[in-house]
C-alpha cells in the first residue's frame, strides 16, 4: 500500500510537471501568435526575451541566450539573454563551429554537455558564468537552415540537465524559428512593397516636368526641419517615408487638371484636394507603414484648421504632417509651375513668415528658417 501511495505521488508530481511544461510552451505559442498577427517586426526581441525568459524558468535555470546569425554574415551575436552580462552579451561574437554554440550551428544538431570541464568545446574564458558543469543547446533552424542558436546553463539546485530537458528546449527552438523565419519575411516584402510604391511616386513626379524631383526636394527639407526641432528617430523615420510618398494620391487625378496652364475651376481644384485622402488609402493596406499614411492624409490640414480634408488644427495635426506642410509649400513656390511663376526663396521665406501661425505651426516655421539660414538660402 505504502509503494502505491508513492508510486501515485510521484505520477502526480510528474504530471503536474509536464504540466507546468506545457503551460510555459503555449505562452512562448501565443507570444508566436501576437508576434506574427501584429505585423511589427521591431518587437522581435521582445518576443525573444520572453521565450529566452520563459525556457531558463520551465527548465529552472538561471541563465540563458539566444543567438542569431547577422544578415549575410558567418557570426552569430546574443540577441537576447537572462543572466548573462551586458559586457559579455556586447562583447559575444562567434563564427560557426567556434565553442559549444558554434558547434551546435554547424553540425546542426542539439546537445547536452554534462560537464562543460571535460567538453573540449568549451571555452574556459567564460567559466565564471557556469556554476554547474551542465548545460544544454539547441539550433534555430528553418528547412535545415540554421538561423541561430538557444542556449540553456545553470540548472537550479546544481541539477544536470537530461534528455527531457533537451526535448523541451528544442522544441522551444521550433518556435523560435518559426518566429524568426516570418519576421524575415515579412521584413522583406516591406522592402518590396516600399520599392514599389516609392517607384510609383516617382514616376508620379514625372509625370509633370514641372513638380520633377519634387518628392526629394520636399524630403531633403523635411528631414532637416525635423532634425533641427529634435524629434526623435522613430517620428524622423517616418517624416522621411512620408515626404516620398506625400502625393502617391496623384495618380488618382487626371493628367489634364494636373496640368493645366490656367486657373482650375471650382470642381477641378475639389478633385486636387483629394489627392492626400486618396494617397492615404493607397497605402493603408500596407499596416507597417503605421504613422506615415496619418502625415500622407494630413500632410494639406492647416495649423489655423482651414485645410482639407478634414479641417483639423493645431497641435490635433501630426507634428510629422505640420513639418510637411511648410517644406511642400516652400517648394512649390520656388518652382515654376503650370499656373504660377516661382517666386524667389526670398519671397518664399516672407511667405512662410506671413503664414506663420494661420497655415503653418509657428514652431515649424522657425526650424526651418534656421535650416534655410544654415544652408545659406
Amino acid at each position: 500500500m505504502v509503494k502505491k501511495e508513492r508510486e501515485f505521488v510521484h505520477l502526480k508530481r510528474q504530471l503536474e510537471l509536464q504540466n507546468k511544461k506545457l503551460q510555459h510552451i503555449f505562452k512562448i505559442g501565443r507570444a508566436s501568435v501576437a508576434i506574427l498577427s501584429s505585423e511589427k517586426p521591431e518587437k522581435l526581441n521582445s518576443v525573444l526575451q520572453e521565450i529566452i525568459d520563459e525556457a531558463t524558468e520551465v527548465l529552472n535555470s538561471e541563465v540563458g541566450s539566444i543567438l542569431l546569425f547577422e544578415p549575410k554574415s558567418d557570426i552569430m551575436t546574443i540577441r537576447v539573454a537572462k543572466g548573462l552580462d551586458e559586457d559579455i552579451i556586447k562583447k559575444t561574437r562567434l563564427k560557426t563551429g567556434e565553442r559549444i554554440s558554434g558547434w551546435v550551428a554547424k553540425h546542426k544538431e542539439a546537445i547536452l554537455v554534462k560537464d562543460i570541464e571535460e567538453d573540449t568545446r568549451f571555452s574556459p574564458r567564460s567559466l565564471e558564468r557556469y556554476y554547474t558543469k551542465s548545460l544544454i543547446s539547441a539550433p534555430i533552424m528553418i528547412d535545415r537552415h540554421v538561423l541561430g542558436v538557444i542556449n540553456i546553463n545553470n540548472k537550479g539546485n546544481r541539477q544536470v540537465f537530461d534528455e527531457e530537458d533537451l526535448d523541451l528546449l528544442g522544441a522551444v527552438a521550433a518556435q523560435a524559428a518559426l518566429i524568426i523565419s516570418n519576421v524575415n519575411l515579412y521584413k522583406e516584402l516591406q522592402r518590396l512593397y516600399m520599392n514599389t510604391v516609392e517607384a510609383l511616386a516617382e514616376a508620379i513626379d514625372a509625370r509633370d516636368h514641372y513638380t520633377k524631383s519634387h518628392s526629394e526636394h520636399v524630403t531633403e527639407y523635411t528631414v532637416a526641419i525635423a532634425n533641427e526641432m529634435g524629434l526623435p528617430q522613430k517620428k524622423i523615420e517616418i517624416i522621411e517615408r512620408a515626404s516620398k510618398l506625400h502625393d502617391i494620391g496623384k495618380i488618382g487625378i487626371h493628367d489634364y487638371i494636373l496640368n493645366k496652364p490656367g486657373k482650375l475651376t471650382k470642381d477641378e481644384w475639389e478633385e486636387v484636394k483629394t489627392h492626400s485622402l486618396k494617397g492615404a488609402r493607397i497605402l493603408e493596406p500596407l499596416a507597417f507603414l503605421d504613422g506615415v499614411i496619418g502625415t500622407v492624409k494630413q500632410h494639406h490640414e492647416r495649423y489655423d484648421g482651414t485645410g482639407y480634408p478634414d479641417k483639423i488644427k493645431g497641435d490635433k495635426i501630426r507634428i510629422e504632417a505640420r513639418i510637411m506642410a511648410a517644406a511642400d509649400a516652400f517648394d512649390a513656390m520656388i518652382t515654376e509651375r503650370p499656373y504660377a511663376a516661382a517666386k524667389t526663396q526670398e519671397e518664399a521665406i516672407e511667405e512662410l513668415k506671413k503664414e506663420s501661425g494661420k497655415q503653418f505651426d509657428p514652431k515649424v516655421v522657425k526650424a526651418f528658417l534656421k535650416v534655410l539660414e544654415k544652408r545659406g538660402k
